[in-house]
């Protein structure tokens, strides 16, 4: 009995949102998952005052705390290292690598005005010194014994997060990262590109489940893998596009009227959860 209490204690189950941006998708993971511990990373010091800003808004019309989301001001890579960080026009681009600074007439001669206005976005604002981290590291220090999810966005330099993982790859159960799906298409230097990702899952004993265009045209894709060799039942709640819109017109103050319903059964189940 005394062996299964110390393994239930070192069992630390996590959910990883790295280049967080304005938090949105590490908050819904927090708030559809009470259990679990949130960990959301983003390097720019703007966004750190969004993210807090947007975790009381959710806490005040959720009526919840959520003592589950931990931000963490840093950047991830596949070493520890001081090294540049440039902020873009649109805080959504900004990168550990460098923006191109001449990008392929795919994106600057596009007719769809919000591919086109993607060149307009990367234009670097400020370069700042920042220190990465390893995830290997991270959960070495946090205790971390599986990791349920792994939300993946650093604009192009998601394949080093993975690499930074170390021996973790193998507890990871599932997740998803972005990638241009022709390195000519790519908006950074040195970026990661869609065939390195296939060739390192391969190794890893991740399987593509899908590979999705979230905007029309747009040749950047969310891949969606999960792990073969991870058999654990390990239960999560992964927040659908509906949630992920709610949410974001929560944030925006613009819920309608047929929100409130939605809203008020989700803070009814949430409360329950939250105080459990």
């Amino acid at each position: 009995m005394l062996n299964l209490f110390k393994n239930i204690l070192i069992q630390m189950i996590a959910i990883f949102d790295i280049g967080a941006n304005n938090g949105l998708n590490g908050l819904a993971f927090a708030i559809l998952n009470p259990n679990t511990k949130v960990f959301s990373f983003e390097p720019n010091p703007v966004l750190r005052k969004t993210i807090l800003k947007n975790k009381k808004i959710f806490e005040k019309k959720l009526g919840i705390n959520l003592k589950n989301f931990f931000f963490i001001a840093k950047a991830v890579s596949n070493k520890k290292e001081k090294t540049f960080f440039y902020i873009t026009e649109n805080d959504a681009t900004s990168s550990l690598l460098k923006p191109k600074k001449k990008l392929n007439k795919f994106w600057t001669q596009n007719k769809d005005t919000s591919i086109k206005n993607i060149s307009n976005w990367i234009r670097i604002k400020k370069k700042i010194r920042i220190e990465t981290i390893k995830l290997k590291d991270f959960c070495n220090d946090n205790k971390i014994s599986k990791i349920s999810y792994m939300h993946c966005d650093t604009q192009g330099n998601d394949l080093k997060v993975f690499e930074g993982l170390g021996n973790y790859r193998m507890v990871v159960k599932k997740g998803v990262l972005e990638s241009a799906i022709k390195p000519e298409l790519s908006l950074y230097n040195k970026s990661t590109t869609f065939k390195k990702i296939k060739k390192s899952f391969i190794k890893w004993g991740y399987k593509i489940e899908s590979v999705h265009e979230f905007h029309k045209n747009n040749p950047e894709r969310n891949i969606y893998f999960s792990n073969k060799n991870f058999h654990e039942n390990i239960k999560f709640n992964s927040p659908t596009e509906k949630n992920l819109r709610l949410f974001n017109r929560i944030l925006k103050g613009k819920t309608k009227f047929k929100d409130n319903f939605f809203i008020y059964i989700l803070r009814k189940n949430l409360i329950l959860n939250y105080s459990l």
